[in-house]
């Protein structure tokens, strides 16, 4: 890519590198190019930290001002365009999603406000050559916004290297109007944050020698239905995907919008010429790519990955994890346009075998225990981080959202990102050595025994 211009967006998450972004930057640098521009948006006291990455090689870009405050992913995503633009990058590499929102939002959006294609979720980069999640491939041609997995860690600058200077540019320099950037310009808005306490259990200690015993009996459990909507009923939601339920939940009327070989131009035009006020959709990777692009040509308020949704006749309040599930937000939406993207648990699965580090050395037994038994296996990030299962079978907050009637859980000591998906399952059933690990305190029964001595 010699002779190309990169531009690659990051962003500092409680003082350090966002690791998704670090390993977009990783890869820009791999590939040769010698005009490579970092880029943040932050505050003043950001430049310290982005002044280290000067000693890369690379130039080092801060978005800051007063104006900029406050911003949501539409309202970044609208900043961030308008200084690409200025400087026309052949490509925009971005980290796939942010630790601390976990949305994934602003390069979709990019990719519509510079119009620019989008490759998703690269696993690999060789030369031009791209591989995606999932395991399609295509190649980087100029003019397109690319986001990256934690694929790489950052190279440590040379020792006799030194910082150079950041450009610090601020809205005197981008004239972005008042109403299109910083809280001004953002259609949603935390209304309330609290601890996320939710998924708590009181969990009973048991010998693995009774484990047989308790999962047949959490089996022939019934699971509780959802929570039913308490306030009033919107009129109308209309909804693209698997979330009619939710949809009838909160809303006297649900209209379905059909996104098969729609484009998301196409389903914006669509939701426009519906009149649609409120919009839900799955969270499958492709809404996931979809919807902020669609909130983009609408302008829309869109709050990712929700985990409830209260109506109250008028007004939607979606509530979502955040700060990487140890908080959760109430948001709601002040656009024309309000749109959702509600977590759904993957398939109706009666009982689910998961691997976590602490057990990738029993791979072979678990999964022979998940085929004994009837049992979908799958695993926490941590496990497909380290090439144990694919990204498929992750189950997690950047994965999928889990509730069948028992989950157990197998070394995975019970970081917030998995549990938040994990908290509607019916019982949860923990195997753990580590006496003191977290997700005993959101399990039904605990096994305190190493996985190499549980009979399965």
């Amino acid at each position: 890519m010699k002779g190309k211009k990169i531009a690659v967006c990051v962003k500092y998450c409680g003082g350090d590198l966002n690791p998704f972004d670090a390993a977009a930057l990783e890869c820009a640098l791999r590939t040769g190019c010698e005009n490579v521009t970092a880029v943040t948006m932050a505050p003043p006291s950001a430049a310290e930290k982005l002044a280290q990455l000067t000693r890369l090689g690379v130039r080092a870009v801060l978005l800051s001002d007063p104006a900029f405050a406050g911003a949501d992913t539409l309202a970044t995503a609208k900043t961030l365009a308008a200084f690409l633009r200025r400087e026309q990058p052949d490509f925009v590499f971005c980290g796939r999603q942010s630790v601390d929102g976990d949305t994934a939002q602003v390069p979709p959006c990019l990719s519509v406000l510079l119009g620019y294609g989008l490759v998703p979720s690269v696993m690999e980069l060789s030369g031009t050559a791209a591989s995606l999640r999932g395991g399609a491939g295509t190649l980087l041609t100029g003019g397109q916004v690319v986001t990256f997995e934690r694929i790489a860690a950052l190279r440590f600058p040379s020792i006799r290297s030194k910082c150079g200077p950041v450009e610090i540019v601020g809205n005197d320099v981008l004239r972005l109007p008042a109403e299109e950037c910083g809280q001004a310009g953002s259609p949603t808005r935390v209304v309330q944050s609290f601890e996320n306490t939710a998924g708590r259990r009181k969990c009973t200690f048991l010998s693995s020698a009774q484990l047989p015993a308790v999962l047949a009996q959490a089996l022939r459990k019934e699971q509780k239905p959802p929570a039913a909507q308490s306030g009033r009923k919107l009129q109308t939601v209309h909804f693209i995907g698997n979330v009619r339920a939710e949809a009838e939940r909160i809303a006297e009327r649900a209209e379905e919008i059909s996104f098969a070989g729609k484009s998301a131009k196409e389903i914006a035009r669509e939701i426009e010429e519906r009149g649609a006020k409120t919009v839900l959709w799955s969270d499958e990777p492709l809404m996931r790519i979809l919807a902020p692009q669609a909130a983009a040509y609408l302008n829309a308020g869109l709050c990712a990955d929700c985990t409830g949704l209260e109506a109250d006749g008028e007004n939607l309040v979606m509530i979502r994890p955040a700060a990487g599930g140890n908080i959760t937000a109430k948001i709601v939406c002040r656009a024309p346009v309000t749109m959702a993207t509600v977590r759904t648990a993957g398939g109706a699965d009666s009982l689910m075998f998961s691997v976590g580090r602490g057990a990738e050395g029993a791979l072979g037994k678990i999964a022979a225990a998940a085929k004994k038994y009837g049992a979908r296996l799958c695993c926490s990030r941590a496990a497909v981080d380290d090439g144990l299962l694919p990204y498929a079978c992750q189950v997690g907050l950047t994965g999928q959202t889990a509730a069948p009637k028992v989950y157990v859980a197998f070394g995975i000591s019970g970081a917030v990102q998995h549990l938040c998906a994990v908290e509607r399952a019916g019982t949860i059933v923990a195997v753990n050595k580590d006496k003191d690990a977290r997700i005993f305190d959101f399990a039904d029964y605990g096994v305190l025994e190493d996985i190499d001595d549980v009979e399965l």
